[in-house]
C-alpha cells in the first residue's frame, strides 16, 4: 500500500473521530442548555409565585371579610413555593456537584395511587454525583417487600406487573426517571419498594436503597 494511501486513510480516521467527538460535545451542551432552561423556568415560577403570596396577604389585611378564602390561597401559594424550591435544588445540585461522596443516587422518590383502579404508581430520578458527567447505563431492580396473610412476603417488579420486566434499563448522563405502576395480591400489605441499581461499569458502585411504602402527599 503507497505512502499516498496510508495518508488519506488516516487523514479519513482522523476527521471521522473530530466529528465524533465533536457530536459528543454537542450532545453535552444540548444537555446542559436543557437543565439551565429548567432551572431558570423554575427559579422565574417560583419569584411569580412569590409575588402573587405577597398581593394575597395584602388583599388578606385589605379585605377581611374574604380572609379564609385567604388563608387557603397562601397556603396554596406556600406549598407551590416550596415545591419550587425542592426543584431548583434538584436542577442545581446536577449541574454543580456538593461535597458528597461521588456515585450513584437516588433522588425525587414518590409513590401514589394510579389512575387504574387497584393499582399504584412509583417514580424516582436515579442522578450521578460526578464532577465529569459521562454516560453510565446498566438495569433496575425493583421489589415491594410486606407481608401476605401476616408472613413476609417480597416480589419482583415483574410478579406485580405483567407489562414489566424484571429489571429496567437506564443510560443517562445527568439524571432518568424510573417509574412503573403494580398491583398487589389480594391479603398483600406492601412495607417497603426496594431499589437495585446496577451499572454495567464496574468502576462504578451498585446501589441499593429501600423506601418505606407510604403514599405521598397530593
Amino acid at each position: 500500500m503507497s505512502l499516498v494511501v496510508l495518508a488519506t486513510l488516516s487523514g479519513l480516521a482522523y476527521l471521522y473521530g473530530l466529528d465524533e467527538g465533536l457530536a459528543a460535545k454537542r450532545g453535552v451542551l444540548a444537555e446542559r442548555d436543557a437543565l439551565l432552561e429548567s432551572l431558570a423556568r423554575n427559579e422565574k415560577a417560583l419569584e411569580h409565585t412569590r409575588q402573587e403570596l405577597a398581593h394575597e396577604k395584602l388583599g388578606g389585611e385589605v379585605d377581611l371579610l374574604s380572609n379564609e378564602e385567604v388563608r387557603q390561597s397562601v397556603e396554596a401559594l406556600q406549598s407551590e413555593i416550596a415545591e419550587l424550591n425542592e426543584e431548583i435544588r434538584f436542577y442545581k445540585g446536577l449541574m454543580v456537584p456538593g461535597s458528597e461522596a461521588n456515585g450513584l443516587r437516588i433522588e425525587q422518590f414518590d409513590i401514589s395511587v394510579s389512575d387504574v383502579p387497584g393499582r399504584f404508581s412509583f417514580s424516582l430520578h436515579l442522578t450521578q454525583v460526578v464532577e465529569k458527567h459521562e454516560y453510565v447505563r446498566g438495569m433496575v431492580e425493583v421489589s415491594v417487600a410486606g407481608k401476605l396473610n401476616g408472613n413476609l412476603k417480597s416480589y419482583q417488579l415483574n410478579e406485580l406487573n405483567a407489562d414489566h420486566a424484571s429489571q429496567i434499563k437506564f443510560r443517562f448522563r445527568y439524571f432518568q426517571k424510573i417509574e412503573g405502576e403494580v398491583e398487589f395480591p389480594e391479603g398483600f400489605v406492601p412495607e417497603q419498594l426496594v431499589v437495585m441499581v446496577l451499572p454495567s461499569d464496574q468502576n462504578v458502585e451498585s446501589l441499593e436503597q429501600a423506601f418505606e411504602w407510604r403514599l405521598s402527599e397530593d
